[in-house]
Parts: C-alpha cells; structure tokens; sequence
C-alpha cells in the first residue's frame, strides 16, 4: 500500500469576534461578558478571551456563537477583545472599557501653605494595586499618591497658595475630579 499526503492543505475557519454583551466594568474586575460571534469551537475545545492582552479569570464556552469571559482587574478604555479557538483567533476592536475613576470626596478641604499635608480622596474606580493611582491639586501633581483601595488614594499635598482648588484622580488614561 502506498500513501501521498499533501501538508497544510486544510484549515477551520478562524473564530470571529462580532460583538460584546457589555462594554464597560468597574477596575476591581470581575464583570462577566459574553463575547458573540462565530466558530467559537465546541465543547470539546476550550475556547479563550483576553481583553486588551490579558487572560480573562475564566473564559466559559456556551456555543459556537458565545463564550462567556469574567474580565480581571485593570484600567484604560478602548482594549480589543481576541477570542481564541484551538491556535486560531479572532478579535473585535475597542470593544472594553474600564469605568473611569470618580472623586466623590476629600477627607480634608484645606492644609498649610507649605504642603506636606497628607489628604484622602475618596471616590469609586480608582484603579487596583497594580496600577498607579496619581492624584492633582489645582493641576499641580502631589507629591505623592499612594493606592489604598479601589475607593480611596492618599495623596501629599505640596506648597501651593490661592483656594477652591479642583482635584484630579487618574487611573491609567481616565480621569475623574471634584471640583
């Protein structure tokens, strides 16, 4: 018996990201979404999502159509989402955003002319641990800011002088103020 073959001479359709049920979730992560398409795999197949480069915390296949991605904690806006199937992938453009960051409140409202003064701003999507929460006064950047929680960033004041002065809070590439 003889045989002849001919390599690489056939291939799956590549999977196709089409659309997200939800655009947007808080930094702290943990949002489950359903990534529709087509040629997501089948159940026999374990079918991946990242969302802008990273692995989501679990991806789940429903159908060929939908797979469901609990995103993981991160900041920035307009990340593609790229579902993987077997070594193929497909990808939707700017397809998830974090929330952008909300300064709801300062701890302290005032503090001496020659700074130093440690002040709590308070809000909601201020980022994770592992991003750089940084904080403005008046435009001015504090001297220091430091995370404490997705609610909450210390910031060091630095001289300065006048009053009724804006803060800023950035995470990533969003901001959030209180004015």
């Amino acid at each position: 018996q003889q045989r002849g073959w001919l390599s690489q001479a056939w291939s799956y359709d590549r999977p196709v990201a089409s659309s997200v049920a939800s655009s947007n979730g808080p930094a702290t992560g943990g949002t489950n979404v359903t990534v529709y398409g087509a040629g997501l795999g089948t159940s026999g197949y374990s079918a991946a999502v990242r969302v802008g480069g990273t692995a989501c915390e679990s991806s789940t296949w429903v159908s060929d159509s939908a797979v469901v991605c609990q995103v993981g904690s991160g900041v920035d806006t307009n990340k593609s989402v790229t579902v993987s199937s077997g070594q193929q992938r497909g990808w939707l453009s700017q397809a998830w955003s974090y929330d952008r960051p909300v300064a709801s409140s300062v701890a302290s409202s005032n503090g001496p002319a020659t700074g130093g003064t440690n002040v709590t701003v308070y809000g909601a999507g201020l980022g994770t641990s592992g991003y750089s929460a940084a904080v403005r006064v008046g435009g001015t950047a504090c001297e220091s800011s430091t995370w404490v929680s997705d609610s909450a960033v210390v910031c060091q004041v630095g001289s300065g002088v006048d009053t009724n002065k804006s803060v800023t809070v950035s995470s990533g590439q969003q901001r959030g103020w209180l004015s």
